[in-house]
């Protein structure tokens, strides 16, 4: 036989069975990890109260990163796979396609990765939001399966006892911070804070407590702050205070909008004049930078480019606003991908040149802004 033939069969035997080793060991790999099941959800359903178990559902999109970490790393893994195959029904459910898109207001999911432990009734039992390493996500399973360490047990508890017993409030507010549950933490912590005494906040467990949880600025513990404010500088120091009060009048000034029923927003004249009165009356640093980047969040809200624009160009002038590159960029790209007056879009192409002429801008900032300029001095149809 020609040398040339048996050497050409002889690399192609050895591709064939490297290629039949990967997958013997995918398959190996996956036999190990989480077993999903692809039935359908009433079907699902069904299954949990047939064999009397609770379901773990893996919320995710085919863009999340965090998922896509999680679906390699963690649900591969033989210890996990043995576990939630032997305790739960597994799914995986593409949150951008149905049923998913059905099921994402029924277990109100806004954020990626969700993972949520469900009963056979779609109750949730248990929640968290974000990936997880190996050991978080068996721990966050052996709760589901405790009962009394889950989401809805904390919810009922809460139900009956409320915020007396600070622990409980403590350990509770991290479930909820666990499981994206925004609202429902800024209730935890305005009724807990409303017993809440200066004396008490002068504590650093209760300041620390405030500075992660309260955002409002009508929270009784942030009202006792700004009224005493040298008391909390003296205890805590200058720039942990001045930077707790700056940051929450500016994230209560990025939300003055309420969103309706369709989706859309409308401004509340009546939150943004409490807003703007507390500002006034009280000592907060960067007042003007509060307001400026107030007005452009709230246009941007409303989508009223007009106002956006306006706002921006002028607050960059006055030199209130941050003008590094990526504040640049970010202000730009909105309006290029929504806009379609060809006056507007000019004026946010100015910010690209701007950004151009920063001094030791990198090569990749350079590029972005250009082909960021280019689109917006073409008219969008």
């Amino acid at each position: 036989m020609n040398t040339k033939l048996v050497a050409f069969m002889l690399l192609i035997l050895c591709f064939s069975s490297n290629a039949l080793k990967a997958g013997a060991t995918d398959e190996q790999t996956i036999e190990k990890g989480i077993k999903f099941n692809h039935s359908k959800w009433n079907e699902i359903l069904d299954l949990a109260a047939k064999n009397q178990k609770l379901i773990f559902m893996d919320c995710y999109t085919s863009w999340c990163g965090p998922c896509k970490i999680m679906a390699k790393k963690v649900f591969t893994d033989p210890e996990v796979g043995e576990f939630f195959n032997q305790n739960f029904i597994n799914v995986k459910m593409d949150m951008e396609k149905e049923p998913g898109v059905s099921l994402k207001s029924t277990f109100a999911v806004n954020a990626y990765p969700t993972l949520l432990i469900i009963d056979e009734h779609s109750n949730i039992i248990h929640k968290c939001v974000g990936a997880l390493q190996k050991d978080e996500f068996l721990k966050f399973a052996k709760e589901a399966l405790n009962g009394t360490a889950t989401l809805s047990h904390y919810h009922e508890k809460y139900k009956k006892e409320g915020v007396a017993n600070k622990e409980f409030v403590l350990q509770y507010l991290l479930k909820l911070e666990a499981a994206n549950e925004k609202e429902q933490l800024a209730e935890v912590i305005n009724r807990y804070s409303d017993d809440l005494k200066k004396e008490d906040l002068l504590e650093k467990e209760y300041w620390n407590l405030l500075k992660k949880y309260v955002h409002s600025i009508s929270n009784n513990a942030f009202q006792i702050v700004l009224k005493h404010q040298q008391e909390f500088i003296n205890a805590f120091g200058q720039k942990e205070v001045e930077d707790k009060i700056y940051f929450t009048f500016l994230r209560e000034g990025n939300q003055l909008c309420d969103k309706k029923e369709n989706g859309d927003f409308l401004l509340n004249s009546e939150k943004k004049q409490r807003f703007l009165n507390h500002l006034k009356k009280n000592k907060v640093k960067n007042k003007e930078a509060i307001v400026a980047y107030s007005e452009i969040s709230t246009a941007r809200t409303l989508k009223d480019w007009k106002a956006y624009i306006h706002s921006i160009s002028k607050y960059l002038e006055k030199g209130l606003i941050d003008n590094g590159p990526m504040s640049l960029y970010n202000y730009a790209l909105p309006v290029e991908a929504a806009v379609k007056d060809s006056d507007l879009r000019l004026k946010a192409a100015k910010w690209c040149e701007m950004g151009m002429k920063i001094e030791g801008l990198h090569k990749a900032y350079l590029d972005a802004f250009q082909k960021l300029k280019n689109q917006l001095s073409q008219s969008k149809k």
